[in-house]
């Protein structure tokens, strides 16, 4: 959902992505879902919502109280509507946000770049994530983080690299047997090729 959310230009993605995703989803960027045997449609936030109840129920079962308030990580290159998104997503969740931090400088707060003897410091953060790639400049003075300089594609992630072996293997299987491969041969393809891609992250060569 990190492609729809609040993004104005989803249709463009929606063209670029269907393909891969084992959900459908129209032009207004509403998802498909079965509930009790009906078809209903619902928006990126509300998607985004489910996920986050479902982390704030994992959380509150490990501290034992009630989460109500939190911080949330976005992209480096979400834009205000984007942001608006993901802060009415919580809200949907009953969360409040106190702040929404990009995920370099959080990247740069988990290796504690928050210390004092970075007070004056340049960072280079390379994020490569799972839909996107962000290299992100990020300016530390007085044990403040600014974030002055974003790169970024959005079609270079740990998907895409999924999506490019079913290019490739999917080709291979059409020319062999001659016809188009089918919606479930397509989810199963999927997983065999997350799986290879995992299997690559280890080794020089896997089947």
């Amino acid at each position: 959902m990190t492609l729809l959310i609040g993004n104005k230009n989803a249709l463009e993605c929606i063209k670029q992505n269907s393909k891969y995703w084992t959900f459908k989803i129209n032009r207004n960027s509403e998802v498909e879902v079965n509930i009790g045997g009906q078809t209903k449609l619902i928006k990126p936030e509300e998607v985004s919502a489910q996920i986050l109840m479902k982390l704030k129920q994992s959380a509150e079962n490990v501290i034992r109280k009630p989460i109500k308030n939190i911080v949330l990580t976005v992209p480096a290159y979400f834009d205000e509507d984007q942001k608006k998104a993901t802060i009415k997503a919580a809200e949907i969740a009953g969360l409040h946000v106190l702040e929404l931090i990009p995920e370099p400088s959080a990247a740069a707060y988990a290796y504690g770049f928050d210390q004092q003897k970075f007070s004056d410091t340049n960072l280079l953060v390379f994020d490569l994530g799972g839909r996107t790639l962000d290299v992100v400049i990020i300016k530390v003075k007085d044990g403040i983080f600014n974030v002055v300089a974003i790169g970024r594609d959005t079609q270079l992630g740990g998907r895409d690299f999924d999506n490019a072996l079913m290019d490739y293997f999917m080709d291979i299987l059409e020319k062999k047997y001659k016809k188009k491969i089918s919606e479930n041969v397509m989810h199963k393809l999927l997983k065999e090729c997350i799986d290879l891609k995992h299997m690559l992250t280890a080794t020089e060569d896997a089947k």
